[in-house]
């Protein structure tokens, strides 16, 4: 593995997005700037950590009527339900005046906490990472410019060797008749040899 401005044109082109993304960092590095610092998930979605007093409260049991509760209540559970047995309702009949009826009770218990002392957090801090991708971005950036220079190159002389081959065919591999053809219509010179063999890996 090397960094991008070690290989060659040839060789750029034989890399895999992998190694191409590699050698990029490399250079990076080569030139003094730290490339991008890949974070684990464990480690980008770390656990709040830190003191917490839990809040103090104490238990009351009242009594709630539909919608209604009382300011009185028992620090007892047991001694809440026994108020219930034989508890009843005493109801107003006529809103105008004093005529009460009983009914029954469809009173529960509820319970509610009374606080004593509130709760308290107190997170541990720690600064989070964060890196300036500005310098590594232009590195980048001047990388797949050469990369993509050497792309168009192999493509435009693979163009060039279709056509070269079209030419032959339809002068029926007479040469001189093709590079007719050719000077007529591409107004260039002539490609004497093919040339993607520049571009071929190299055999070892």
């Amino acid at each position: 593995m090397k960094a991008f401005n070690h290989y060659s044109d040839r060789e750029l082109l034989n890399l895999t997005n992998e190694t191409l993304n590699d050698a990029i960092r490399l250079e990076a590095i080569n030139r003094g700037i730290t490339p991008p610092i890949p974070l684990p998930e464990a480690l980008r979605k770390s656990e709040w950590m830190g003191y917490q007093k839990p809040a103090e409260a104490i238990k009351v049991f009242r009594i709630r009527q539909g919608y209604a509760t009382t300011d009185f209540g028992w620090l007892d559970e047991a001694k809440a339900h026994a108020a219930l047995d034989g508890l009843v309702k005493v109801e107003k009949i006529n809103y105008n005046r004093e005529d009460l009826k009983i009914c029954a009770s469809d009173a529960t218990i509820e319970t509610v906490w009374v606080g004593v002392t509130k709760g308290e957090d107190k997170a541990a801090k720690f600064e989070e990472f964060f890196q300036d991708n500005t310098k590594f971005n232009e590195v980048r950036d001047e990388c797949l410019d050469r990369y993509s220079r050497c792309r168009q190159s192999l493509y435009d002389a693979k163009v060039r060797d279709t056509k070269k081959t079209e030419y032959l065919r339809l002068a029926q591999n007479d040469e001189a008749i093709a590079r007719a053809f050719w000077a007529r219509t591409e107004g260039t010179a002539w490609p004497e040899s093919s040339e993607l063999a520049e571009w071929e890996p190299k055999q070892n």
